[in-house]
């Protein structure tokens, strides 16, 4: 796929980048096959609420990564338990360590709902970097791609999406008949 790299949009200092899907699924239509991703919806995101609520106590959370097996390099799915801490001067935190390819990982926690019940919530997405690794939270994630214009976040017009005419568009190497 032509343009890639290129197709990226790094949303200010926050160490995230961001690529809208509508080229890769129509760069996998023209090949024949297709892929899912698992997006994290608004719903589960945290909020600005969501974030300020950490107050600086350990909180438990849990990284959904694919850490590098050391032995044979595998990647297979995992769930990893740890804590994340939020600071004044610091931001949000993931601490203890950070197993080898899982930085970009999204970071959960059970925000509690009252008695005994509590929602899933995405904090954000775990950074590289040393000792407590930071993570880019939701609510920062949101403002900065509120910033890129909408044409590059991949927003299209509902009248855009539609479809012009009902009939297969010919192609310029089919011949007519």
């Amino acid at each position: 796929m032509t343009g890639f790299a290129e197709g990226w949009i790094h949303l200010g200092d926050l160490g995230v980048a961001v690529m809208p899907d509508t080229a890769l699924y129509a760069y996998a239509a023209r090949k024949g096959w297709s892929w899912t991703t698992d997006q994290i919806t608004d719903g589960v995101a945290a909020t600005e609420e969501d974030i300020a609520a950490l107050d600086g106590t350990p909180v438990p959370a849990y990284l959904l990564g694919h850490p590098v097996d050391a032995e044979n390099g595998a990647r297979e799915q995992a769930l990893v338990v740890g804590e994340i801490v939020r600071t004044d001067e610091d931001g949000v935190r993931w601490v203890g360590t950070l197993p080898q390819g899982c930085a970009g990982a999204p970071v959960f926690i059970g925000a509690g709902l009252g008695e005994n019940s509590f929602t899933l919530v995405c904090v954000g997405v775990a950074l590289p970097g040393e000792g407590p690794h930071p993570i880019a939270t939701f609510d920062r994630i949101r403002a900065a791609l509120l910033a890129v214009a909408p044409e590059r976040r991949g927003d299209v017009p509902a009248t855009a999406a539609e479809p012009r005419s009902a009939a297969p568009k010919r192609r310029w190497w089919r011949r007519r008949g």
